[in-house]
């Protein structure tokens, strides 16, 4: 009679161990995301601030930086001789999230919102390929390349470079 009261707690515990928690929290990589930073030259100096204005991480490419995914963030990157560049780091929606509908219900939605695990951040890899500071007033670009998780090319593109005044 005993067992039979041991295994029912344990298994009572499971199961409410997995319906307060979320399956993006579990599954998805929970409330925090690695980030690769690479580029051309190595050795690029970054910055990276959260969307509130706080520096959260610097650091020299190659680097690999673990942020929480309920925040948005900009990267600066510096290199002598070269343009600066920024670029964004979005969050879109971890599609673990979805795993609640079928284990954790409300509360599985609320742990991985709240907790910020419902998040992904993009791009995961962020690979950037410096330009040469020109000396006259002629047009910098910069070709800045996103990548997913598995290093494939989600999209490139060219774009102008603005002075940044100080």
């Amino acid at each position: 009679m005993r067992k039979h009261t041991i295994t029912r707690a344990a298994g009572f515990s499971l199961v409410l161990a997995l319906s307060t928690s979320g399956c993006a929290s579990i599954l998805g990589g929970g409330t925090s995301q690695s980030v690769s930073l690479q580029g051309e030259p190595t050795g690029i100096q970054y910055t990276i601030r959260a969307a509130s204005g706080i520096q959260v991480s610097q650091g020299q490419t190659p680097n690999q930086v673990r942020l929480a995914r309920n925040q948005e963030y900009q990267i600066e990157f510096a290199a002598p001789g070269f343009q600066p560049q920024k670029l964004a780091l979005t969050k879109g929606l971890n599609g673990w999230v979805w795993g609640n509908l079928v284990v954790g219900w409300i509360i599985g939605f609320g742990v991985d919102f709240i907790g910020g695990a419902a998040w992904k951040l993009e791009p995961s890899v962020v690979d950037v390929r410096m330009v040469r500071a020109a000396d006259d007033a002629s047009v910098v670009s910069a070709l800045v390349r996103l990548l997913d998780a598995e290093g494939k090319l989600i999209r490139e593109v060219t774009l102008p470079m603005v002075p940044v005044e100080r």
